[in-house]
């Protein structure tokens, strides 16, 4: 004996004249019901976190913030491009061409030498200050991250150096090291080392390094400081357990985990060094060795030539060659992160 069944309902047939929803095929007198879950429960209305004067107050700080950005930070690199592209001088009553590329193949021509040997002389003070500067702030930062009065006074001094200005930084080595009578003179002499220091194309440039590290060493410590700071006191503890100290438990532990860390801090440095050009300027104007790329900029813009097109096609090769070398080093950075951490 079959059971019989109700046909399903065909697609297309109307509803009963007093079911809900029943009226025209446009829609009209259905009443929207309340969303539900798979579990039959009504879904809570959404709520907005911000409130609409505080969303008005992020977005205008936001645009205020873009707008300085822009007149400020955009609108100068592209007025800098633009008199790369001159012959402009600054000087008053000359007058300024188009001159397109020519500032560009003067760089890599003869025509104005100095091009190549300053791209020499950045490469190996930004890897120099790099290096250093790292090496001896990881080495601070894991001798003065207690908190004992000592080690609060070697982190003041430490960190001192950066609030100075670059010409008071300038004038301290300079006096240190004067050819003529100074501590550094003495101490050298002592040894039977007599060198013009900031004057001898030997010495000119490690000295330079010297005084770049010096000066930024308290914010690269203060930052590795951070980082072993972060680093739970348990794995120091289980590691202790296993018989695991000295160089083996920085190698297999610290440094690890202080990879965000030291990616922060190589950035920092390297960018620095490559936008560094007043600090050489006080301490030997760019001469025996030291002409970097900021260096070669500021004279050719400012100098006896004072070709400010010029100058500025420096500083656009020199913002290219900081960007090509800074985002692959960040991108090289960032995947040793994620290695490391994984």
């Amino acid at each position: 004996m079959s059971i019989l069944r109700p046909a399903p309902a065909r697609e297309g047939r109307s509803a009963p004249a007093g079911a809900p929803g029943a009226g025209a095929g446009s829609g009209q007198g259905r009443t929207r019901r309340p969303a539900r879950s798979a579990l039959g429960m009504r879904r809570p209305p959404s709520a907005r976190i911000l409130s609409l004067p505080s969303r008005l107050t992020m977005w205008g700080g936001l645009g205020v913030g873009l707008v300085v950005y822009a007149v400020f930070g955009i609108a100068p690199v592209l007025g800098n491009i633009a008199i790369s592209l001159t012959d402009y001088s600054g000087l008053a009553g000359s007058s300024t061409t188009f001159s397109g590329f020519s500032n560009y193949v003067d760089l890599v021509t003869s025509q104005r030498p100095g091009f190549i040997s300053s791209l020499i002389a950045t490469v190996f003070f930004v890897v120099g200050v790099t290096v250093v500067q790292n090496v001896i702030g990881i080495a601070l930062a894991h001798r003065l991250q207690g908190q004992g009065m000592t080690a609060n006074l070697l982190r003041i001094l430490a960190f001192l150096p950066i609030v100075l200005g670059v010409t008071v930084v300038g004038l301290i080595w300079l006096l240190l090291f004067d050819p003529s009578d100074s501590p550094g003179t003495a101490i050298f002499g002592a040894i039977g080392v007599h060198s013009a220091f900031f004057g001898s194309d030997g010495a000119a440039m490690p000295l330079v390094i010297t005084v770049q590290v010096w000066q930024n060493l308290g914010f690269t410590m203060v930052v590795f400081i951070g980082g072993l700071k972060a680093i739970p006191r348990e794995i120091y503890e289980a590691a202790s357990m296993d018989g695991v100290s000295g160089w083996r438990r920085f190698r297999a532990i610290t440094w690890p985990l202080m990879a965000p860390t030291v990616s922060v801090n190589v950035l920092f440095a390297v960018v620095g060094s490559f936008t560094t050009y007043n600090l050489i300027y006080v301490l030997t104007d760019g001469q025996f060795g030291t002409d970097t790329l900021g260096m070669l900029a500021f004279n050719s813009a400012f100098g006896t030539s004072a070709n400010l097109g010029f100058g500025a096609a420096i500083t656009v090769v020199l913002l290219v060659v900081t960007i090509v070398i800074a985002l692959p080093l960040s991108a090289l950075l960032r995947a040793r992160e994620r290695r490391i951490l994984a």
